[in-house]
């Protein structure tokens, strides 16, 4: 009876063994699908800001006794998720991935995370960046850098957003045949963020510790702008490329 119950017990153990050995990972693309890779990263880090704006609310240059500007240097996101939207033969299509944390959006080689999309022309694609609101300190965005004033002077300035927002990037039409892998790069036109803040908007603003701090509790005003201009600050560029 012990002898019949070893053997049991190993087939089962060999079986257990097998299937593990055959599952497939589900980021891995197959001859009728291609690894689709996000990445996410940043452009246009500095920005002179206008003196005034305009009765259509946009903010208009003006470059006379010295220019105000924003100049960020560090800029982290943490993404809840990544999206690719389309419609494939007039059918809506979804492709998600999981997010990433602690991304440096200035990084010369910025992290990735791959899915799996499958063989087919893609048309009305969009590319999304899905922010979550944090209940800790790692927030979805945060942006710091420096202000420079009229007069030439320089005040630390940061950027703390902490709520939940997808930014979307509209991209052109997809084609993937299985031989190629493809990624998509969403990037965030920090200049698009100041787009609507004039100089007297930072001027006016209360310090903290000799610096601005923007948060949606500290210089509320300022904040909500970008937060506007946040979401419609993403570009898009897909590249397909032969599997080797």
């Amino acid at each position: 009876m012990k002898k019949e119950l070893s053997l049991s017990l190993a087939t089962a153990l060999l079986f257990s063994l097998f299937f593990t050995g055959c599952k497939k990972d589900a980021s891995v693309a197959t001859a009728t699908s291609s690894q689709l890779s996000f990445d996410m990263l940043s452009d246009n880090a500095s920005a002179n800001l206008s003196a005034f704006t305009n009765n259509t609310g946009l903010a208009l240059n003006s470059t006379p006794l010295g220019t105000a500007s924003v100049s960020w240097t560090t800029a982290i996101a943490n993404v809840a998720k990544f999206k690719l939207d389309a419609k494939q033969g007039g059918t809506a299509f979804e492709v998600a991935a999981n997010g990433l944390s602690n991304i440096d959006l200035f990084a010369i080689t910025p992290a990735s995370i791959s899915a799996v999309i499958p063989v087919g022309t893609y048309t009305g694609v969009e590319l999304h960046v899905v922010l979550a609101k944090s209940t800790g300190t790692a927030f979805p965005l945060v942006l710091k850098g420096n202000y420079t004033t009229k007069a030439g002077n320089v005040v630390p300035i940061e950027f703390d957003f902490n709520e939940d927002l997808e930014i979307v990037a509209t991209a052109s039409d997809l084609v993937v045949d299985g031989k190629s892998d493809v990624l998509a790069n969403i990037s965030l036109h920090l200049n698009k963020l100041i787009a609507n803040i004039t100089t007297t908007d930072i001027d006016q603003t209360a310090r903290t510790n000799s610096a601005i701090l923007i948060t949606g509790a500290i210089n509320p005003t300022v904040y909500n702008k970008i937060k506007t201009d946040l979401q419609l600050s993403g570009g898009s560029n897909i590249v397909t490329t032969v599997r080797k």
